[in-house]
């Protein structure tokens, strides 16, 4: 964050997941109080070993709450950067739980998903992108055809990598409000 008064709360999680991780933990699966689960999930994703906590906010994203599995969706998609900033890391965080919430009722849960898969594909890694497309593929079309672009676009640059397009086309063909183009580039994608 760039907000000082925000800043300095982030710099307390971090003191308080390092020092806290166990009780962390123990809160977010054990807490009857979604507001309690749902900030140990927020903090958690400020733990110093950013590997260790991914099971943990994995487990937090089949919370009932919607703010606790949107609170660990953030935390692991930012995660998921880091890890792609510092690859010698080796953070490894799975996409499946992602793909399984971009087929929720819940808006919050295919935003954050698609959000969380857009940095996951970055390497066009393509077994994953067939399982996007064996198990999504529907869902992702609905959601880049949504009205608000900004929530659109994450649908819409995953269904041009399922459809083997380069970033620059993908790009292109949003520029010009051309989605049909992508949409139909996923479909024909064996």
């Amino acid at each position: 964050m760039h907000d000082p008064t925000e800043r300095a709360i982030q710099e307390r999680f971090v003191v308080y997941a390092a020092r806290d991780l166990r009780r962390l933990r123990q809160v977010l699966r054990h807490s009857a109080a979604e507001g309690h689960r749902a900030l140990a999930a927020e903090v958690l994703g400020y733990a110093p070993d950013k590997q260790d906590v991914v099971e943990d906010l994995v487990y937090g994203m089949r919370d009932p709450s919607e703010e606790v599995r949107n609170n660990s969706m953030r935390a692991l998609g930012i995660i998921s950067q880091y890890g792609s900033r510092w690859p010698e890391l080796k953070i490894r965080v799975p996409s499946r739980p992602f793909i399984r919430l971009l087929n929720s009722l819940v808006w919050t849960d295919r935003n954050k998903a698609s959000f969380s898969l857009m940095e996951l594909t970055s390497n066009r890694d393509s077994s994953l992108l067939k399982s996007l497309r064996k198990r999504a593929v529907r869902s992702l079309i609905e959601m880049a055809r949504w009205k608000s672009a900004g929530h659109a676009y994450p649908a819409f640059c995953l269904l041009g990598r399922i459809g083997g397009l380069p970033e620059d086309q993908i790009h292109a063909a949003w520029s010009r409000s051309d989605r049909e183009e992508v949409i139909d580039a996923a479909l024909k994608r064996p």
